[in-house]
């Protein structure tokens, strides 16, 4: 594991969407969006359908629209499960 990642598996009830490590995640929460990096403490939070956002090892951004669910962060494991999840297509700048 890289120091500046951490473990990020997106789990949907159909299948495992995503399985890797990542340097930072942006999540609709259902008090509000919020941010997990690398080391982040422990929680437990609800998610509202919308946008996720993961920066990856390499630091490419991945754009991806979610259902509700949930997600756990404990140790620099983050499990993300949702009802729906699909990958956004690319933004194209004028």
């Amino acid at each position: 594991m890289n120091d500046n990642t951490f473990h990020l598996t997106i789990v949907t009830p159909q299948r495992v969407f995503f399985d890797g490590q990542v340097r930072s995640l942006l999540a609709p929460g259902g008090a509000g969006s919020f941010g997990i990096l690398v080391n982040h403490a422990p929680m437990i939070s609800t998610l509202l359908p919308g946008r996720l956002v993961l920066t990856q090892a390499d630091g490419e951004k991945q754009f991806l629209s979610i259902g509700s669910g949930f997600l756990d962060v404990l140790n620099n494991e983050v499990t993300l499960v949702t009802e729906t999840v699909a990958a956004e297509e690319a933004q194209k700048t004028v």
